[in-house]
């Protein structure tokens, strides 16, 4: 289309008509659309202002329908028999399945009612050089919408493929293939109204919210680009090869050329369904006549699609390929592609191109896309949405850090099941502390959260609520916002305690000490006996090196019962161990003559930070362990006296039945004598023989006399381990991936992947008997 004059001379030309000022009794339509009266009294035509409307007349009395060229801008005047007909239409308006802009007020080379072409309209959209609105490189169209000025058109291809870009091409042949979509091509003609679409354009299932027209929603679909290769059944040669593009999930119904001395396999697909990017799929041909070695000979080819003048630029995936020496290849590409830098680019030669193969070595072939406009920015229209989410995401994830000591990352806060929900609870409340309120978030995304699992896991928690405070829809998907209060009460029996020490007495050579801690939560106080620890003479001159005392005098021998209580600190938190062996015997049967003391709790995997969560380590052998490892750096309390030999001497298989805790059988355990390891710990893990000695104290903590596993159980610590490896079955024995572990949500001894992080460490100690 030509350019536009300036509004400037529309607008004097405008200024000089007479425009009578009719009401809709005041003119009558009739077959031909007459205006009488008004008409025929002035004798005026043009453009005529009627209740606020502008309608065009023609010389002939005509009142313009469809589309009208009218000083070198196209006008849209309404076709409908009704009141509206001859109406100067203005804004979005869907015409024939394509959207067009029609200005909707003078502005600048664009007078009210003339269509944008060739460019942006307003609010940000492109428009072909027909007016048609193009999104992604492609003309929007949806066959059948909006209003309807064409009843039959010719088509320009009889081809079925559906190709983004060009599409088709034959082989060498020539035959069997076709340029673009089908579409529909009119001239102008002012007594159907049709317009004159000079290029065939693809469909491209989405539009924009339009002005006068009716609103669609639809969210652009992501491209995919594929490639179709047609191949030599016996050799893999390249016949000919397609490229192009299409939406996600879209099938592409594939064209079989024709190739000269070739017939195409039995068995062929015919259409491709795009369900990934950069799909390669080859349609094979068996020759007519097989030639010989001798007579056919093999070229390699490298074709590459590169951005104008930039061959080491890519904006394509390129082919490789072999082809016969004088044959000509054809390549199907298409014309116009979207680069991953949002830019468009169009190719300098049009699709189908073709070149004959000759040459030695790797014939090199390019085609050049030029550079063109960037792809414009689509409104966001869950920008409010995605806002509010992000706002609750932060106040999540703030609460988190109140409780845990880290924020929280978006994965870790948006739940999409129930089961997440209750995971994301459960940890949060056995973390937290204190008698205050708390308050906590669930962000559920696709189901309706509930908060019922912390009135079940935890009866000491009062004041339970829950608030559904929003629900955000984006992208179609739900997120439903629920706030969760509680507050926690602590009994002796069931608080996962957290000691500060209160009092000290400290012991000295021949006096014990005593120590008084108090719990954090529930406030329970314990002392316990700090044992003299004797005479030091490291000089043997018969005088303490402490208190100078003569060494003959020693201090009351201190006996511990199953039951009794030592504090340690490891890390910067001080546990509680409970005697649970009078008289311990280490891992080759050798009396110790030293009491074992069981941790009361479990030490959470999450203990350096949720982003540092600890596993075992790189495979089941605790001798190089992280659990090992972590324990000797942070069990520094002087107290952790004694050595006890720990090395492993077997390996197991299966597991004890679940649910069954103590009431365990050990013959769904069998071990294998494999091993001898060298180790020694002041502070350990118990073994998988030692779990079997103890099994009675395996679920009890804090010196409960009953199970009480919940009180230890979050997303942390659904288990803590054991030293002992799984056997892979094997003659010889190799470390690998499975460690044991005693399952607080199972119930059971089972082997675990030693690179879980749900799983804690519960240790253990010994202490000499006096």
């Amino acid at each position: 289309m030509k350019k536009g004059k300036s509004l400037a001379l529309l607008s004097l030309l405008l200024s000089f008509l007479y425009i009578p000022i009719l009401s809709y009794g005041e003119y009558i339509q009739d077959d031909v659309n007459r205006i009488y009266n008004e008409r025929k009294a002035t004798g005026k035509n043009g453009w005529q202002l009627i209740a606020d409307n502008w309608y065009y007349v023609s010389e002939n009395g005509d009142i313009a329908t469809g589309w009208k060229h009218i000083s070198d801008k196209w006008y849209f005047f309404s076709p409908i028999t009704d009141e509206t007909k001859g109406k100067m239409l203005t804004g979005w308006q869907w015409i024939d399945g394509k959207c067009y802009f029609l200005s909707s007020a003078n502005e600048g080379n664009w007078p009210q009612g003339s269509m944008y072409e060739n460019g942006m309209t307003p609010d940000g959209y492109i428009v072909n050089e027909s007016g048609a609105w193009i999104n992604e490189g492609s003309v929007v169209e949806i066959p059948g919408k909006g209003i309807q000025t064409v009843v039959e058109r010719k088509t320009l291809s009889t081809g079925k493929i559906k190709f983004s870009g060009a599409s088709g091409g034959g082989g060498s042949s020539g035959g069997g293939g076709s340029r673009g979509h089908s579409s529909s091509n009119s001239s102008v003609n002012e007594n159907n109204g049709e317009k004159l679409d000079s290029k065939p354009e693809p469909v491209k299932p989405t539009d924009p919210d339009e002005s006068g027209g009716k609103e669609v929603s639809e969210v652009p679909v992501k491209q995919f680009k594929f490639t179709v290769r047609y191949m030599d059944i016996a050799d893999k040669t390249i016949l000919q090869i397609m490229t192009g593009t299409g939406d996600e999930g879209e099938i592409i119904e594939l064209i079989q050329p024709d190739v000269d001395g070739y017939t195409i396999s039995k068995g062929q697909k015919e259409t491709l369904v795009l369900t990934s990017d950069q799909i390669i799929l080859n349609i094979y041909y068996e020759k007519d006549i097989a030639a010989s070695p001798s007579e056919a000979r093999k070229i390699d080819w490298d074709l590459k699609f590169i951005e104008e003048g930039k061959p080491d630029r890519e904006i394509f995936k390129g082919q490789k390929g072999k082809t016969e020496e004088g044959k000509e290849l054809f390549i199907d590409f298409p014309e116009t592609i979207i680069g991953s830098d949002q830019y468009y680019y169009h190719s300098l030669v049009s699709s189908p191109w073709s070149v004959v193969v000759n040459g030695n070595g790797t014939q090199k072939y390019y085609i050049e896309y030029r550079k063109g406009d960037r792809l414009p920015e689509i409104p966001d229209s869950d920008e409010d949405m995605k806002e509010r989410l992000n706002y609750w995401l932060d106040v999540s994830s703030e609460t988190d850090q109140y409780i845990t000591g880290v924020r929280s990352s978006v994965g870790q806060l948006i739940s999409q099941s129930q089961t997440e929900a209750n995971e994301r609870l459960l940890n949060l409340v056995s973390m937290a502390d204190g008698a205050d309120r708390i308050e906590v978030y669930v962000i559920a995304k696709g189901y309706t959260p509930n908060a019922a699992i912390i009135s079940q896991k935890f009866p000491a928690v009062k004041n339970l609520s829950e608030l559904s405070l929003e629900q955000l829809t984006i992208a179609d998907e739900t997120y439903t916002i629920l706030r969760v209060g509680f507050e926690k009460t602590y009994d002796e029996n069931t608080c996962n305690h957290s000691y500060k020490v209160i009092d000290r007495v400290e012991l000295s050579c021949m006096d014990n000490g005593y120590e008084t801690v108090q719990c954090l939560k529930c406030r329970k106080e314990e002392t316990v006996l700090l044992p003299a620890m004797g005479h030091i003479d490291t000089d043997h001159d018969g005088t303490c090196d402490v208190c100078y005392q003569p060494v003959k005098e020693t201090p009351e021998a201190v006996h511990y019962s199953i039951g009794d209580v030592q504090y340690r600190t490891i890390g910067n938190k001080t546990y509680s161990f409970r005697c649970i062996d009078e008289d311990y015997e280490d891992s080759i049967n050798n009396s110790q003559k030293t009491a074992l003391f069981l941790c009361d709790s479990v030490i959470r995997s999450d203990i350096m930070g949720a982003s540092k969560k600890l596993n075992f380590g790189d495979n089941n052998n605790y001798k190089y362990s992280k659990v090992r490892e972590w324990l000797q750096n942070n069990a520094s309390d002087s107290r952790f006296l004694h050595n006890t030999y720990i090395g492993i001497t077997r390996s197991y298989i299966g597991s004890t039945g679940k649910g069954t805790y103590e009431q365990l059988k050990e013959s769904s355990l069998m071990g294998y004598d494999h091993l001898y390891q060298s180790m020694e710990d002041k502070v350990f893990i118990l073994s998988v023989e030692e779990a079997l000695k103890y099994r009675y104290n395996l679920w009890k903590f804090n010196g409960s006399e009953t199970n009480n596993p919940d009180s230890q159980i979050s997303a942390y610590s659904k288990g803590y381990y054991l030293r002992t490896p799984q056997n892979g079955g094997l003659d010889d024995f190799w470390y690998g991936e499975g460690i044991y572990a005693v399952s607080l949500t199972d119930g059971n001894i089972q082997p675990v992947n030693a690179s879980e992080t749900n799983i804690g460490i519960r240790p253990v100690m010994t202490i000499p008997q006096g």
